[in-house]
């Protein structure tokens, strides 16, 4: 089986009745026409009737372009361009229209095994190229630096010549540690039980009693501020009420004024030739009776009120 291609991506909606074909000795044809070597179905029409043409020659196989879309290798951003061929390898993608093929053109003619030789199967032709084998045998061949006898003493003297007074010496925590232990226990002789008390310390003692003398103040002027706080704010939002208050009922007094009613009225009589002059008083009790059973102030009063405070928060904090 020399040459294969197998498809590894279609269109979607395409039906495919072959996903790998293996192609003739000589080579064979791409493309969506009948009796293509590799026949592609594509309704969009982006892969031609006979899309590439594979042949092959003394340098392994060729394909030609013959496409009018173009045909991609190996995800080239430019075509290979119609007339135009290349040589295909074991491996290659071929992108065809919204087809992605993958080709296999192992030959096994032209692969060669290497003939096992006799003469070379010795350790050390295998082992020739080693480049550790040199370092071992310059090592085995080395002179030692120093005779056997000086060679075996030097430990015993670098060794011997070490005391824990020396070893101890250079330490910079052993100097440092023991003064202070030395201070903290003159500081406090009275308690030498809880020496090692962290709560013992010169520091943390000034920590805690400055911590001590600063937390009075701030607490006793906390609730103070808070208090002051909590009047103005409450002042506030009285003085935020009322005003409002004001504006709710200026508003409702307005559509009750005797103006207002007059005119409400005169538009609701029709003023006619043979018309009576319209009885204001009986139109009013009947007009307020039906505001009372409607709730129809109540509502407007709760209305203009919620306004007016809206208008006097914004005020408040615009200011």
């Amino acid at each position: 089986m020399p040459l294969s291609i197998r498809i590894i991506s279609s269109p979607d909606g395409e039906s495919i009745s072959e996903w790998h074909r293996s192609f003739p000795e000589e080579g064979g044809e791409i493309g969506r026409a009948y009796g293509s070597t590799l026949q592609l179905s594509d309704s969009s029409r982006a892969v031609s009737g006979t899309h590439a043409i594979i042949r092959k020659s003394s340098r392994g196989y060729q394909i030609l372009d013959n496409s009018t879309n173009g045909l991609f290798i190996n995800g080239a951003t430019a075509p290979l361009g119609k007339g135009n061929q290349s040589t295909l390898n074991d491996g290659d993608v071929l992108d065809i229209g919204r087809y992605r093929l993958l080709v296999s053109c192992f030959i096994p003619a032209q692969a060669s095994a290497t003939v096992f030789d006799p003469a070379h199967s010795t350790i050390d032709a295998l082992f020739g190229d080693d480049p550790f084998s040199l370092d071992r045998e310059d090592e085995s061949s080395a002179e030692p630096p120093w005779p056997e006898g000086e060679k075996s003493a030097q430990p015993e003297a670098q060794f011997s010549s070490y005391e824990p007074q020396q070893v101890l010496q250079d330490d910079p925590f052993l100097t440092q540690a023991a003064p202070a232990r030395q201070e903290r226990k003159a500081f406090n002789p009275s308690f030498s039980a809880i020496d090692d008390d962290p709560f013992q310390e010169p520091s943390f003692s000034v920590a805690l009693s400055s911590s001590s003398t600063r937390t009075p103040s701030h607490s006793s002027s906390e609730p103070a501020y808070a208090l002051t706080e909590f009047k103005n704010s409450e002042e506030r939002q009285l003085q935020q009420m009322e005003k409002a208050m004001e504006m709710a009922l200026a508003r409702l007094l307005s559509e009750l004024s005797p103006d207002t009613l007059e005119n409400m009225f005169n538009d609701l009589s029709a003023p006619s030739f043979f018309a009576r002059k319209p009885k204001y008083w009986d139109m009013y009790k009947r007009y307020f009776n039906r505001q009372l059973q409607n709730r129809d102030w109540q509502i407007k009063f709760h209305a203009y009120f919620q306004d007016s405070l809206r208008i006097q928060r914004n005020l408040a904090g615009e200011e």
